[in-house]
């Protein structure tokens, strides 16, 4: 019985084995490129299994399949994948085909499209699906590091706050240096409101100063892709809106199938993860009673006698500052016949911000249809919607809740002992707002909406001859509220309360039509473009301030029991152009583009009202050339590309030409004066930029892009300096303002280089992108006498910047430090400042004195240092334009992992730390200071003896420290230590790990069960860490929102938040 038993196993065995074995075989075979030759390391993967392997040096591979149907994964790095059936096969031979997608796919030019292949001037399109996936709330906020050449800034980090953008540097100094945003072929006016300041204003009532970004009303998972065209040739077909490059915005549109149902959402928190050293309550009682001590009339306060019994005291910076939360949600559905094909969307975003008192709020909606009216006939629909709600507190500027609370001693709290906002009276002194009460009790609001409508026809009229005809109309209306309640905070108080609201509306509206022929005649191809385009800008602003309204629940200003205050103004703005381009590509080897537009503007007057701009681009593909066959196992793309053109701008205010009036009051009652210049031979300011490109696929794994360019603005519009008798200077007003005219010349140089590589492919990808910018600019010309120069100007119209004829622009301007006086000899054998004393006779509290800041004697009337310290003596100290920046960014996957890594930073770049001068200037015991003046100069006696009072001897005085460079502190600061110096220079460099991104895409076999089509969920880290010198909160910092001509000024900045958020994208 067992016998038979172990008989009976011992055959099953036999029998199981031989049916594994015959479910199993064994597939060889080898894989060849396109011409031929073995091919190693392409991964071979059993579709559906992560069983597989790679071939060998040969090209060959050995592997074990299952019978039956059974697919296999062919992939390779520069190839398209491969699946194939081999079914019952047992050898195999593979022939891999390169991936040409690249090449063959289709970009949005201006009035049209083209193959990238044919490209030749100076462009860079961005996956707007990459740049969203981490939930980014504003599309120009996800530009930064993404493409060489681009330089993004941001002005502010307000939720919708702006982006400063640089396309290939500074081409302007007035004008307007933004680039030109077309939205599906309409270009977007630059400004938030249409035409208007929105009338916004700081903490203390003081001028606009908060930046909204004309993008943020634009939802960015609406967009599929974004096309920046650099050089003159791309944007010349913008004719006088390409001056600054054109950022090409394409949304989405349905696609012929069943419907797709999308959702994406994210919730998230932003927190400040940088914080500047400023002194705690320990360390400002030690501040205090050591200035006290050795200042003449101070005493010591009784609360600081002992500063090492007390705390921390409040922290306003901590207070100011929230965890603040950030929701976004929007659900699309798309699809359509071959006659009608939709995509519809509607979004919604909430974003709290971490200084309290902000928020952004925005909800959108759009709709893009195509109808395929006749086989010849085709129509297409876009209307969009948004409306935003902006509370923009009062976070930046020098009056701004940022730098008020940063100012606040740690000895003041927060609140009463009745839960009231909190003051301190200071015998003598002012009493110290409460930055937390003004920015929960005053109001900033903005309401903008936004209606855009856009009709179009596409005809073909002959087989290669194609008609389009498109009409637009977009109505922007927004509402601006700026209230200052009547408020007691302790001992400060705000007895009249203000209102001031104004609304804006927008007007815009476009017609343009353009023909375009397109034939191929063998290995000719040619299209030519002819077109027409006009529209016009209206728009229509009033506005009402009054104060003393009976009650602070009562926001109307008609209520207020003065006159009230009414301004209104219209205005618009027009431009036709007719244009033309001209494409040939002869058998993919040569192409040729030739552009040309004539504009004309009603910015200017009517003698130089038009003009024309041309283009050229031509480009060698030489890797397709017969005698490079040799070339094609590493070189399967390579192309040069040359590139000049010209261009305008014309971005300056409507009727500057002309002289306008406005209202004044006389001694004889109301009357009528004129308030400006008027010029009528202002003309276009006009740019040429001549481009070389390179452009290399090597060994179907890496793209290398290499441009060089010249730019050159000429005729720069910009205000006249007048008089400060008669025109204005800095940022006082005056009675007549300056003309504009064409003054100057400015020159911009640069090397741009981008790397992408695919460096693995298979179930593991890694793919890597690398921009690299260096941009040198230099004010080559400016009108005028040979002194002429242009000025900056700070808070308090002191003159920051100074950008003469040879040098770049925007170089910080002020004196040089050299240290401080150490003793009276040092003193007596420096150069002289204004505080020295003329008789000899020094005074710790009235003269220049020992520790004071020493500083560099430049120059002299005469152009020599002269032993004195004046005005002549300052000089360039700084500047905030970088060597070069960079971005890097690193995407994986793995499975259904994904992953990607993005680093960018700038080198080389100056900060001006604007706040810094009223943070260390020790001017006052009652304004906190940073950490750093602990280390100010300190006096000591040099005879040893503290008795009595020892530093009113300058004899018998020296420095303590004799290494800092940090003044001493002084109330009366006769030395004027705090004057614009390199004392506030500061390096801006910084490598920032900008995001980091986490994604899973659940298994279709699961999600298919609830009849989803695509699930995927993710984590995000938006502002990881940034690596810098700089002791402010952060050293991006843009172009200033208080003058034109001022770069990298830190004015108390809103600090851009770190940002946590966990997201969802669903398909069904």
């Amino acid at each position: 019985m067992n016998l038979n038993l172990r008989l009976v196993s011992v055959i099953v065995m036999f029998l199981m084995v031989h049916i594994m074995h015959s479910q199993e075989r064994t597939l060889t075979g080898t894989v060849k490129d396109d011409m031929n030759q073995p091919l190693p390391g392409v991964s071979i993967i059993i579709e559906g299994t992560t069983q597989g392997t790679i071939t060998d040096i040969e090209g060959n591979f050995s592997l074990k399949v299952p019978d039956g149907n059974v697919n296999l994964v062919f992939s390779f790095i520069g190839f398209e994948d491969q699946v194939i059936n081999v079914s019952e096969k047992m050898t195999l031979s593979v022939q891999m085909v390169p991936d040409t997608k690249d090449l063959d796919e289709v970009v949005v030019v201006g009035y049209g499209t083209m193959k990238k292949s044919d490209l030749s001037g100076a462009s860079v399109s961005l996956d707007a699906d990459k740049l969203v996936a981490a939930g980014i709330a504003n599309i120009d906020q996800a530009l930064k590091g993404r493409a060489a050449g681009v330089t993004a800034v941001s002005t502010t980090g307000q939720p919708g706050g702006a982006v400063s953008i640089r396309v290939r540097g500074q081409s302007t100094v007035n004008a307007g240096a933004e680039p030109l945003y077309v939205i599906d072929g309409v270009p977007m006016q630059n400004t938030s409101t249409g035409g208007h300041d929105l009338g916004l204003g700081d903490a203390l009532g003081n001028a606009p100063t908060s930046g909204v970004s004309p993008l943020s009303k634009l939802n960015p998972n609406d967009i599929v892709s974004m096309e920046i065209l650099k050089d003159a040739s791309a944007t010349a077909i913008y004719g006088s809106q390409g001056a600054n490059g054109v950022i090409i915005i394409t949304t989405k549109r349905g696609k012929e199938g069943d419907a797709k149902f999308n959702y994406e959402g994210l919730y998230g928190v932003q927190r400040q993860n940088s914080l500047i050293d400023i002194m705690n309550l320990r360390e400002f009682a030690e501040f205090s009673n050591s200035v006290a001590a050795q200042t003449n009339g101070r005493e010591e306060r009784p609360e600081f006698l002992d500063p090492s019994l007390l705390g921390h005291g409040t922290d306003w910076q901590e207070s100011i500052f929230q965890i603040a939360p950030i929701q976004q949600h929007q659900v699309n559905v798309s699809g359509g016949s071959d006659k009608l094909k939709y995509y519809v969307s509607g979004g919604y975003l909430n974003q709290e911000g971490t200084v309290i008192g902000t928020e952004f709020e925005r909800f959108s909606f759009r709709t893009n249809l195509d109808a395929q009216l006749k086989d010849w006939l085709k129509m297409g629909v876009n209307v969009n919607y948004s409306q935003t709600d902006e509370r923009l507190g009062l976070a930046d500027s020098e009056a701004g809740i940022i730098r008020i609370a940063l100012q606040t001693t740690p000895d003041m709290p927060i609140y009463n002992m009745d839960g009231s906002y909190a003051s301190i009276f200071r015998e003598g002194q002012t009493s110290q707002p409460n930055a937390i009460g003004m920015a929960m009790d005053d109001d900033n609001f903005l309401n903008r909406n936004s209606f855009g409508s856009t009709v179009f026809f596409d005809a073909t009229i002959l087989k290669d001859l194609v008609l389009h005809t498109e009409g637009t109309l977009n109505l922007d209306f927004s509402k601006a509220e700026v209230f200052r309640p009547t408020i007691v905070y302790g001992n400060w108080e705000r007895p009249i309360n203000s209102m001031r609201a104004q609304t804006n509306k927008n007007t815009f509206w476009q017609v343009k039509n353009y023909l375009t022929y397109s034939k191929n005649y063998g290995k000719h191809n040619g299209t030519v473009m002819i077109g027409q385009d006009m529209w016009e800008n209206s728009f229509e602003y009033q506005s009402v301030y009054n104060t003393n309204l009976p009650s602070n629940d009562i926001q109307n200003p008609q209520l207020g029991d003065g006159t009230p205050q009414i301004t209104y103004g219209f205005g618009s703005a027009a431009n036709a152009s007719y244009f033309g381009r001209l494409t040939y590509n002869y058998d993919n080897r040569y192409m040729m583009t030739y552009t040309y537009r004539r504009d004309g503007s009603s910015n200017f007057g009517p003698e130089n009202r038009w003009a024309g701009f041309h283009s050229f681009a031509g480009s060698w593909r030489f890797s397709n050339e017969s005698f490079m066959e040799w070339a094609q196992e590493f070189l399967s793309n390579g192309k040069l590309r040359v590139g000049w053109g010209q261009v305008g701008n014309q971005n300056i205010g409507g009727y500057l030409w002309g002289a306008s009036i406005s209202k004044m009051d006389t001694g004889l009652g109301a009357g009528y004066r004129q308030s400006n210049i008027a010029n009528p031979y202002i003309q276009w300011e006009k740019q040429e930029q001549l481009n070389i490109g390179l452009d290399l696929t090597l060994f179907n794994f890496a793209d290398l892009v290499v441009e060089v360019y010249d730019k050159t603005s000429k005729d720069m519009l910009m205000p006249l300096q007048l008089p400060s008798y008669m025109g204005t200077r800095g940022n006082a007003s005056s009675a007549l303002a300056a003309p504009w005219g064409n003054f100057g010349e400015i020159n911009n140089k640069g090397l741009e280089i981008s790397v992408t590589t695919h460096n693995f492919k298979g179930a593991f990808t890694w793919d890597t992108d690398f921009q690299i910018s260096a941009n040198k600019n230099k004010l080559v010309a400016l009108d005028g006498t040979p002194s002429a120069h242009i000025e900056g100007y700070g808070q308090w119209s002191d003159v920051v910047s100074l950008t003469e004829v040879g040098d770049p622009l925007f170089n910080f301007y002020g004196y040089v430090t050299d240290g401080v006086y150490q003793d009276l000899e040092d003193l007596q054998n420096s150069p002289k400042p204004a505080g020295y004393p003329s008789d000899g006779v020094f005074g710790i509290n009235t003269t220049t004195y020992v520790g004071d800041l020493k500083f560099k004697d430049i120059s002299g009337p005469d152009g020599k240092p002269d032993g004195i310290i004046d005005s002549y003596d300052r000089t360039t100290i700084g500047s905030p334009m970088p060597d070069f920046t960079f971005g890097f960014n690193n995407t994986f996957s793995y499975k259904n992992f994904d992953m990607s890594i993005f680093i960018n930073g700038s080198y080389g770049n100056d900060v001006m730390n604007y706040t810094a001068i009223s943070l260390s200037n020790m001017k006052s015991l009652w304004t906190n200071q940073l950490d750093v003046v602990n280390n100010r100069a300190r006096l000591e006696p040099i005879d040893g003896n503290y008795e009595g009072v020892w530093w009113d001897d300058v004899t018998n005085v020296r420095v303590a420290n004799s290494d800092t460079d940090i003044p001493r502190a002084v109330g009366t600061d006769p030395n004027d230590n705090d004057r614009i110096s390199d004392r506030y220079i500061e390096d801006g460099s910084f490598i920032r790990i900008k995001n980091i991104t986490l994604g899973y895409t659940l298994p279709k076999n699961l999600i298919e069960r609830i009849r989803l089509s695509n699930a995927r969920v993710y984590a995000s880290v938006e502002n990881v860490a940034t690596f810098t010198n700089y002791t402010g909160f952060d050293p991006e910092v843009g172009a200033s929102t208080q003058s034109a001509n001022v770069f990298g000024l830190d004015n108390g900045r809103y600090p851009s938040p770190q940002v946590f958020t966990f997201g969802l994208s669903v398909s069904f």
